[in-house]
This record gives structure tokens, sequence and C-alpha cells, in this order.
């Protein structure tokens, strides 16, 4: 690797002269298959192994005060927002709620009107009559129809006029 000093002995010709250029030939060509140097791999870093599991942490008074402080601070913020955030989402259920009510009203007149409908169609005139002829249902002669008279029972509440 050629460093500042090589590059400027090279440019100036210090160094021994006696050196032939077979020698300086001979090194190069031994110096293109040489490694480069790591950088750094002259320092050396000692690591000494620390046990600290014998080391217990001094309790700090203030700590504590501060840790409740912060879980105070973080339940109120969490109140404000839901309290913030409420009425919009009643305000979301009810109008899903009102939906679906509109919904059941809606399907609750048209049960209705269906009933209603059936209800004309069966108690129609013809209809009565048709079914007084199939079970043989005939109008009762004037001289056997019987009224009951009530006992004179004071027990029983009797509308008279």
């Amino acid at each position: 690797m050629a460093t500042l000093a090589t590059i400027f002995n090279n440019l100036i010709g210090a160094g021994s002269m006696a050196e032939s250029t077979a020698d300086r030939t001979a090194t190069r060509v031994s110096d293109l298959y040489a490694l480069r140097p790591v950088p750094n791999e002259d320092v050396y870093f000692f690591t000494k192994r620390i046990d600290n599991s014998r080391v217990v942490r001094q309790a700090d008074p203030k700590a504590r005060a501060r840790d409740w402080k912060l879980v105070g601070g973080a339940g109120f913020a969490a109140m404000s927002l839901i309290a913030m955030l409420l009425p919009s989402a009643y305000g979301l259920m009810a109008g899903y709620q009102l939906s679906g009510l509109k919904k059941e009203q809606q399907v609750l007149i048209t049960e209705r009107a269906r009933l209603e409908l059936e209800e004309a169609r069966l108690m129609s005139a013809e209809r009565l009559q048709e079914l007084a002829r199939m079970q043989e249902f005939v109008d009762p002669a004037p001289d056997s129809t019987v009224y009951l008279t009530p006992k004179n029972d004071q027990s029983l509440a009797l509308n008279r006029e």
C-alpha cells in the first residue's frame, strides 16, 4: 500500500542509491500479492467481563411520585377523550336505531294493511252467507226464542233503565 511517505520517497529518489533496479522490481512483484493492512490493526481493545448481578438499584423517592402523576395524567387524558367522543358516538348509535325502527314501522304497516284486507275479505256478507249455507245455519223461528231472566241476586250488576 502506498502511503504518503512512500510516494514522497519514490518522487524525490530518497533512499539508498545502492539499490539496484532488479531488487526494486523483485520487491515490487512481491508487493503485488501482499494484502493491504487492516485499518487500526495495531490498536488492541481489552474487554473485561463485568458482573452486575449483585448490584441493587437504589430507590428513587421522586420516581414513584412521577410515575403516579404520569398514570393519573394518562387516565385523565383518556377520560377526556372518551367524554368528547361519547356524544357523537351516541348520536351515531341513535341514528342506526332510528333507521331500524323506521324499517320495522314500514314492515308493520304493510302487515297491518294485509291483515285488514284479509279481515275485510273474511267478514264480507257474501262469505258469511256462504258459510251459513255450508254449515246449515238457519234463522230461528220467533216462537222458539227463549229469553233468560236473571235471578234476584244482589251480587249481579244489571243495567236497568
